[in-house]
């Protein structure tokens, strides 16, 4: 069995996740063969970068929380490159790199064998660079709260090496759409940010996915196919894209404590759909046009667990994972993405009663 995943300008191809969770168990029966699945070991969860990834015994709960800091630094129109004077060339302002710093603090448990709860809120902080045609430069900001989420992570198989479990989760509209300040061309006046300086989407949005975890004596395998569908317009009249994001990863367990592994994820997003009037000008900044925000990114990312088995931190993971994009397609100008680590923490707990 083999499955082909064609990348154009245009478009990914789309298949159908039941063919890719036949292919990775298939590929996978034979190092798994034999073998009871444990979280009870370093590789026991997925790498740090992947959400709502394993399930939990009933009674059990988990603390978490998750760093993570991106740049994005440089245009982009299609896989072109692009400097500042070409941006210049259709709009009066061109960004020029956009740092963010996400803190997520995640809760999940247990109310039953088959069903894990799981709820996450986020806070972020971003910054944008800009240059204006004439040659001058100015920084926009903004700092809050951002879309927290809740989910059911739903168990279909939950015995013997391969585990399969459902996402069914939710998006909650926390994060403000209504974050201004001032530029150059607003005289000192706080005006209406673009589109990427927002802390959140405004909607309601579903996230259904599917997850797909397999473990042998020294390596440990998975693959997560999720999406996000935006329901209906926000209170200043537009959505976001809906998105899909694939991953698959392959993790080694060279001892008790450490893990290291490899993955790959796909991700699309598609452009917004409607328009906040308080963007008058659509030829100021690229960053207020709504055909301007879909792309297409793969990653390569890189990353280690470590578990502690016993000790004073018995229970306690800490771990890291380093994404750098190896193809972007970005419907530009927009600003690509150069790098991005998450650094995270994960404590479970035993049932209350249970020691």
């Amino acid at each position: 069995m083999y499955i082909k995943v064609y990348i154009s300008s245009r478009r990914v191809s789309s298949f159908t996740v039941a063919a890719v969770v036949a292919a990775i168990m298939t590929i996978a029966n034979p190092l798994s063969a034999q073998y009871e699945w444990t979280s009870s070991r370093p590789d026991g969860h997925a790498p740090i970068g992947v959400m709502g990834e394993h399930t939990h015994e009933h009674g059990e709960f988990m603390f978490s929380y998750r760093f993570m800091r991106m740049l994005m630094d440089g245009n982009r129109d299609g896989t072109d490159r692009l400097e500042p004077s070409d941006v210049h060339a259709s709009f009066m302002v061109a960004p020029l790199d956009m740092t963010m710093t996400m803190h997520m603090a995640g809760f999940m448990y247990a109310p039953s064998d088959a069903v894990t709860l799981m709820a996450m809120a986020n806070w972020v902080d971003q910054s944008m660079n800009h240059v204006t045609r004439p040659g001058g430069n100015f920084e926009a900001a903004s700092s809050g709260l951002a879309d927290a989420s809740i989910a059911a992570l739903i168990g279909v198989k939950q015995t013997g090496s391969t585990r399969v479990h459902l996402n069914a989760g939710v998006s909650l509209p926390t994060g403000s759409i209504e974050e201004t300040g001032a530029n150059p061309m607003s005289m000192g006046r706080a005006v209406q940010m673009p589109y990427p300086m927002q802390l959140g989407s405004g909607t309601w949005d579903v996230k259904p996915g599917i997850t797909v975890l397999g473990m042998s004596e020294r390596a440990s395998w998975g693959f997560q196919a999720m999406g996000t569908l935006r329901l209906g317009e926000n209170s200043r009249g537009y959505r976001k894209g809906h998105g899909t994001d694939l991953t698959g990863w392959f993790a080694v367990k060279p001892g008790e404590r450490v893990s290291l592994s490899a993955r790959l994820l796909l991700q699309r997003w598609g452009n917004y759909a409607g328009h906040d009037h308080a963007y008058h000008h659509p030829m100021m900044v690229p960053t207020v046009r709504e055909e301007l925000r879909g792309g297409t990114c793969i990653d390569i990312p890189l990353g280690f667990n470590i578990y502690f088995p016993g000790g004073a931190l018995q229970g306690h993971r800490i771990a890291a994972e380093w994404h750098v994009p190896v193809y972007q397609h970005l419907n530009g100008p927009q600003l690509e993405t150069d790098w991005l680590l998450t650094i995270g923490w994960q404590k479970s707990f035993a049932p209350l009663g249970h020691g």
